[in-house]
């Protein structure tokens, strides 16, 4: 289970102040600022068990559905129907898990730069475990590329996880490359 553990603790970061932030879309959005830290491990607790349930939920449910309902992947417009239908559900489980808590916290005035905000997931992380990240990144982009040589996957279908596993590719490799120079450095 450290698995969910690793991923929710992705959202919690320190801002230049020191104060501790919690971020709730990555690294494009504005965090709340986290005034202490029962709260902080409140908001922990809540997001790593709404990963467990949701996230745990998809990875045991695709196989299923995609055995039982093959068009799903053989017709995008089921696959989109079926993004945005387990997009909607997180969208949902967020409000309900989260925002009663988050409700009553402040927001930061701004958002924290790239830099450091890939530099915390740098430092968090081991070389080897951001090369594996960047690694499996890239290899879904190359998946999908074959997929979509070979005819294997629906045109719009390989094209998203292309380019999904492209954006991926680049949040691990600039962490890669910032824990690179601080080696050197």
């Amino acid at each position: 289970m450290r698995y969910f553990a690793y991923i929710a603790e992705q959202s919690f970061k320190t801002g230049p102040a020191g104060e501790r932030l919690f971020y709730t879309n990555g690294s494009w959005s504005r965090p709340y600022v986290i005034p202490d830290a029962q709260t902080e491990q409140r908001i922990f607790r809540k997001q790593l068990w709404s990963l467990r349930i949701m996230l745990g939920g998809l990875i045991v449910a695709m196989p299923v559905l995609f055995i039982g309902f093959p068009q799903v992947t053989g017709d995008a417009r089921y696959f989109f129907a079926f993004f945005v239908a387990v997009a909607a559900l997180f969208w949902l489980a967020f409000r309900m898990i989260l925002r009663p808590e988050l409700k009553r916290l402040e927001r930061a005035p701004a958002k924290m730069s790239q830099r450091s905000f890939y530099r915390q997931m740098a430092d968090k992380h081991s070389y080897r475990a951001l090369l594996l990240g960047f690694g499996a990144s890239v290899l879904f982009v190359l998946t999908g590329a074959w997929a979509l040589a070979a005819g294997e996957m629906p045109k719009l279908i390989a094209i998203f996880t292309m380019a999904f596993f492209a954006v991926c590719s680049l949040a691990w490799g600039y962490a890669l490359a910032l824990k690179r120079s601080s080696r050197q450095a």
